[in-house]
């Protein structure tokens, strides 16, 4: 349950973003998928967090890490859109920083899955030896239908 907080941190941050680039650009295909990925990897790291409740203790530290750059891309994003620092507001690397760290927070996500025990495989049997129903017949060099005994 640790990714929930900074998922959602991240994605507010890439879409807060993402409306203030739609404002200069006015590209409703490039505003779409700024959308959409950060709603779609927060989505996805959350389901997997809820699913896998068990093993919530692997990469602890580095789950509290990003929490942390969230928090701070997060505030540097209202820092720019109250005090007018455009170089915080809108940014497209302010986007794309929360949208790295919205993936690495999901491989993180997906790493800490536990592994399936692999089913044990029984030897195979050997192939048994059979013989072939193929016959070879030379052909007559003049007629290419009838065999070379005939």
């Amino acid at each position: 349950m640790k990714s929930l907080p900074a998922s959602l941190l991240l994605s507010v941050t890439a879409i807060m973003q993402a409306l203030a680039i739609f404002r200069y650009t006015e590209n409703t295909m490039s505003f779409t998928g700024q959308v959409f990925f950060p709603v779609l990897f927060a989505l996805m790291a959350v389901y997997i967090s809820w699913k896998n409740r068990e093993r919530t203790g692997r990469f602890a530290v580095l789950h509290i890490i990003i929490v942390a750059l969230a928090v701070v891309a997060l505030a540097a994003s209202f820092a720019g859109m109250t005090a007018s620092l455009y170089y915080f507001y809108p940014s497209a690397y302010v986007y794309y920083v929360a949208l790295g760290l919205l993936v690495l927070e999901l491989g993180l996500r997906i790493a800490a899955l536990p592994k399936k025990d692999k089913p044990v495989r029984e030897p195979r049997r050997k192939k048994t030896q059979r013989g072939t129903n193929l016959v070879a017949v030379k052909k007559d060099a003049g007629n290419g239908s009838t065999p070379a005994g005939e």
